[in-house]
């Protein structure tokens, strides 16, 4: 409560704007006399896309504050909504920055934080007779398989930890060929297969 405004925050995890919209339809269901239902999102595993939205308040002082919060905690793929009764006196813009960041913040410490890892992929091209053999090594070396396409050529999709990903690939190959190159093309040659960096991070 602040001067007589009611602020009620709602924080959940979400997969896709339409997720999103559909959870903050619910929130105006349930809160009918409302008069602000200001929000703020992050998705994906490089939190590539922020939204917020300050649904009638003078602008930037409620979205943004909202999506600072998400900034601050280091949370993607997640979506608040902070309900404002309005109790008929104004807060001026500094009043309601304050107002709109506390509800999100309480509303991310009051609330469970998912830890996931966050996968870069690389997809590996080897004949068919490299494949059992490697597809065990990676297996008995606890590295992540996401995908076997058996295709003309068949491949596989590896998934590393995203801030080592090229170490972590040198040295799935490294371990696998006995070698020590420099580079993870360097294996590839020797190996005779093809490796390329995908654009698409999987969240684990």
């Amino acid at each position: 409560m602040d001067r007589g405004s009611k602020f009620l925050a709602f924080a959940r995890p979400v997969q896709s704007e339409e997720e999103a919209t559909r959870f903050l339809q619910s929130i105006r269901k349930e809160h009918p006399k409302a008069r602000h239902f200001c929000t703020a999102m992050r998705l994906f595993p490089d939190a590539s896309l922020e939204r917020s939205n300050d649904d009638g308040e003078p602008s930037g002082s409620a979205g943004k504050p909202i999506l600072g919060q998400l900034i601050s905690h280091h949370l993607t793929n997640s979506f608040i909504v902070v309900v404002r009764y309005f109790g008929g006196t104004k807060l001026g813009v500094p009043g309601l920055i304050e107002a709109y960041r506390t509800s999100a913040s309480n509303a991310i410490m009051n609330g469970t934080m998912i830890k996931r890892k966050i996968y870069a992929t690389v997809r590996i091209d080897l004949a068919y007779e490299q494949l059992p053999l490697f597809i065990n090594h990676c297996r008995r070396t606890g590295v992540r398989i996401f995908d076997e396409r058996y295709n003309e050529t068949p491949s596989i999709i590896l998934g590393f930890t995203k801030s080592a990903v090229v170490d972590e690939l040198k040295k799935t190959l490294q371990q696998y060929s006995q070698m020590d190159f420099d580079i993870p093309e360097d294996y590839a040659r020797y190996m005779k297969i093809t490796l390329e960096f995908l654009k698409e991070d999987i969240i684990v």
